[in-house]
């Protein structure tokens, strides 16, 4: 089974590159109304596009690992569900594996920056964005020439 993949796992990681620094500003801002720290909108604005530039270049690579793998779960895994199962738990895996070699260096409950929170944004956009958007088969499309 051919599927579209370059599609599918573009839309699937942009809308992780876009959606987890908002889940991410959620959870943060949560933290900080429960320490009593408030954050003004320019910050959130700021701490946004920081979070989105950064997160783009940083997971390039993982995106284009992510693709090879929709791309092999499509030639060997023809059962829609394990398929989408398979390329959930990839991207999970792949991200996680991003941010351990990136952002969490010093493990993954030493925490000082949140970065934990950010990579869970990313892991439920990745996880949600697989199941989300349409897995289709690649149709070749016979166009009939007639004199």
């Amino acid at each position: 089974m051919l599927l579209n993949s370059f599609k599918y796992s573009l839309n699937v990681w942009l809308t992780s590159v876009v959606l987890s620094p908002v889940l991410y500003l959620i959870i943060q801002n949560y933290r900080e109304t429960a320490a009593h720290h408030a954050t003004d909108g320019e910050t959130v604005i700021l701490i946004y596009t920081l979070v989105t530039i950064v997160g783009f270049f940083f997971s390039i690579v993982t995106w284009l690992i992510f693709l090879s793998v929709i791309m092999l779960v499509g030639r060997f895994i023809t059962n829609e569900f394990a398929a989408r199962s398979t390329i959930c738990i990839a991207g999970i895996v792949l991200t996680v594996a991003t941010f351990m070699l990136t952002l969490l260096q010093s493990g993954l409950f030493n925490d000082n920056e949140g970065f934990v929170y950010l990579m869970l944004a990313n892991c439920l956009c990745i996880g949600c964005g697989t199941w989300f958007y349409n897995l289709k088969p690649i149709t070749a499309e016979v166009e009939i020439l007639t004199p």
